[in-house]
């Protein structure tokens, strides 16, 4: 398939576990991608990998998402690349080591961190988006990252990041309203439990030494982790013709429960 063939894209975080899948599967259908990310060491890498298989097509731009100057500074390198931008990929975002789990124990400076990571960013990326295209009368589409977190009540979600992931939840449904009218299609993904890099795999692993991960797993129907590469299956299939007439949806990649 070549859904994307001269078509641009632009995936935040596009260098983590996720965002280097949705990279990989926008570019084997034909998409040139800017991908930025805050990780300067493994953007370079994945321009390395990029660059073997596709040459050419794959450009990179070290990040601060949480920052809306920056976030505006990428929108603009992408039309600057590409002449347009036909899809924006929220990816960037999620938690960070050490977060606290309870409720009692997330300080003002943690909430706020965890909403700057991944509502604050989602926001600032879609509006820079969103302006750019309005002023030139053209249309195009975004796919956010949201969370099963954000949707159900778990016990192992931490409550800012469960809170910041509703946020997105919200931004894209309240995005998908205003936009429709002038043709913009507004969607995210909302995963469960995912192998998205090392450092996860890694806390699974712990997690099975210590027997949790069974109990983690039991409202899963398919009693095992998401793969990246099943995440970035369905931000390909958002981000195409083929979901033209799919605005304001919250498709859960989470094996069937969370």
């Amino acid at each position: 398939m070549n859904r994307f063939e001269g078509k641009s894209a632009l995936v935040t975080g596009g260098s983590g576990g996720i965002g280097s899948a949705v990279v990989l599967r926008l570019m084997q259908e034909g998409a040139s991608v800017l991908a930025t990310d805050i990780n300067s060491e493994t953007l370079e890498h994945l321009k390395e990998k990029m660059d073997s298989l596709f040459p050419g097509k794959i450009h990179t731009m070290v990040c601060d998402v949480t920052s809306q100057k920056q976030a505006h500074a990428a929108i603009e390198k992408g039309w600057e690349l590409f002449g347009t931008l036909d899809t924006l990929i929220n990816v960037a975002g999620g938690s960070l080591p050490g977060c606290p789990t309870h409720l009692l124990e997330v300080t003002e400076e943690r909430w706020d961190m965890i909403f700057a990571l991944n509502a604050k960013s989602t926001f600032f990326f879609c509006q820079a988006f969103l302006a750019h295209h309005l002023e030139r009368g053209t249309v195009g589409s975004i796919v956010n990252f949201a969370s099963q977190a954000g949707i159900v009540p778990n016990e192992y979600a931490r409550p800012h990041y469960a809170a910041a992931k509703g946020a997105v939840v919200s931004l894209t449904r309240h995005m998908s309203k205003e936009f429709a009218p002038q043709g913009f299609r507004v969607n995210a993904v909302a995963p469960g439990y995912c192998a998205s890099g090392d450092r996860i795999r890694q806390l699974w692993k712990i997690r099975d030494d210590q027997g949790v991960s069974e109990k983690m797993l039991w409202n899963v129907a398919m009693h095992r982790l998401g793969e990246p590469e099943e995440e970035a299956a369905a931000v390909a299939f958002l981000a195409s013709d083929d979901a033209s007439y799919i605005t304001g949806e919250i498709l859960n990649v989470c094996g069937g429960g969370f």
